[in-house]
């Protein structure tokens, strides 16, 4: 009788523990976890949009441009089609990256802007400086100059004027 007894609260406490975990893990998945999801901002021709993805971060699209963006943390950005300017405000950085097709671009300033095109795009720095992660490496852009990218390679890298920069969007 008395092994019996104890046989069954043996039990009852192995199961109990294993509900009990079960519980508590769903519980901590439920409060943790913040499910993904991605906004698609776009322009139609002869239209402009400014949006604001972030506190930190606006985003001005040019006429036929089209761009997601996630909620995550930072945010993940992509530009799909067309003309984006980027204006990163504090911060500190490494809180902006965009993708261009295969090219990922690290914002290490304030504000630049990208042009995608059919083989890569081209980016222009207003103030600060990018990181462009193509497949041969690591490149700098700072300050007053626009690079050319493909995926592979920058090319083209050059001194530019401020007009330069994004020559689409108006008050510049």
């Amino acid at each position: 009788m008395a092994l019996a007894a104890r046989t069954r609260w043996r039990s009852l406490l192995l199961h109990g523990s294993i509900a009990t975990t079960a519980l508590g893990l769903g519980l901590m998945s439920w409060f943790i976890a913040k499910p993904m999801a991605t906004r698609i901002h776009q322009t139609v021709p002869g239209e402009r949009l400014t949006i604001t993805a972030t506190p930190n971060i606006d985003i001005s699209l040019d006429a036929d441009s089209s761009i997601t963006v996630s909620n995550a943390e930072p945010p993940q950005i992509e530009l799909l089609r067309g003309n984006a300017y980027f204006d990163a405000k504090g911060g500190g950085p490494g809180k902006l990256q965009v993708k261009v097709g295969t090219t990922y671009i690290n914002d290490i300033g304030t504000r630049f802007s990208v042009s995608k095109r059919v083989n890569g795009g081209t980016i222009a720095v207003a103030d600060g400086q990018v990181e462009i992660l193509v497949e041969m490496g690591t490149y700098l852009v700072g300050a007053h100059e626009q690079a050319d990218f493909d995926g592979i390679r920058v090319t083209g890298q050059r001194v530019i004027a401020d007009a330069d920069i994004a020559a689409w969007r108006p008050n510049q």
